[in-house]
């Protein structure tokens, strides 16, 4: 499968892993915690032959798939148990089921690059903000969407979005005139839920 290693890691080299447009969609973000553990030290993988699924923040290769003739095998550079879950995907155990299928040669009515580039993902920049703020998902596929923004005490404050959205990045902008404290945005796009906290400060 053509892999080899590239440098000698480092205390805080890998911070965030994204999914490979060839099958993660870059819209997925997994963070990994080994800079806390003696798990720290990385080498970059490259190969000419696998199929490269994640890889760091900064472009270099962290997992790979290879299969050829029958033979399979999935190589990484991390310590798997080390990956956290963001808000938009529980993507450990998913991860690993997608694994188990590979090896198994369980072929679903999906691959694992349709799964995931039907995913939602959210985010609010800047958060905590003095004035207005940028409300931001991204959809793998055309869906309907609603945005939502919640009192602490769960009060319903405003609608930003409700309808159809096409594949691709939206952006909305709320916050102006509004009371300074903290709020709840909840964004739904079929059966998934982002909800993240937004601030409003002097």
């Amino acid at each position: 499968m053509g892999i080899e290693y590239k440098g000698d890691g480092g205390q805080y080299e890998v911070v965030t892993l994204k999914g490979n447009c060839m099958n993660c969609t870059e819209s997925l973000k997994y963070y990994y915690l080994g800079e806390i553990s003696p798990h720290y030290s990385i080498d970059e993988l490259k190969s000419d032959g696998a199929v490269m699924l994640i890889n760091s923040e900064d472009g270099k290769g962290r997992f790979f798939a290879y299969e050829n003739e029958g033979y399979k095998v999935i190589t990484s550079s991390i310590t798997a148990g080390a990956i956290a879950n963001d808000d938009s995907l529980n993507f450990k155990p998913y991860l690993f089921s997608e694994f188990f299928n590979f090896f198994l040669g369980y072929n679903p009515t999906t691959t694992l690059q349709e799964n995931i580039s039907g995913m939602l993902d959210g985010n609010i920049y800047p958060n905590p903000s003095q004035s207005q703020t940028s409300i931001t998902f991204s959809l793998g596929k055309a869906d309907m969407v609603k945005v939502e923004i919640f009192s602490m005490n769960g009060q319903l404050i405003e609608t930003l979005a409700n309808g159809f959205y096409p594949a691709g990045r939206h952006q909305l902008k709320w916050g102006n005139g509004r009371e300074k404290g903290s709020y709840v945005c909840r964004i739904i796009s079929g059966k998934q839920v982002i909800t993240k906290k937004l601030i409003l400060v002097d």
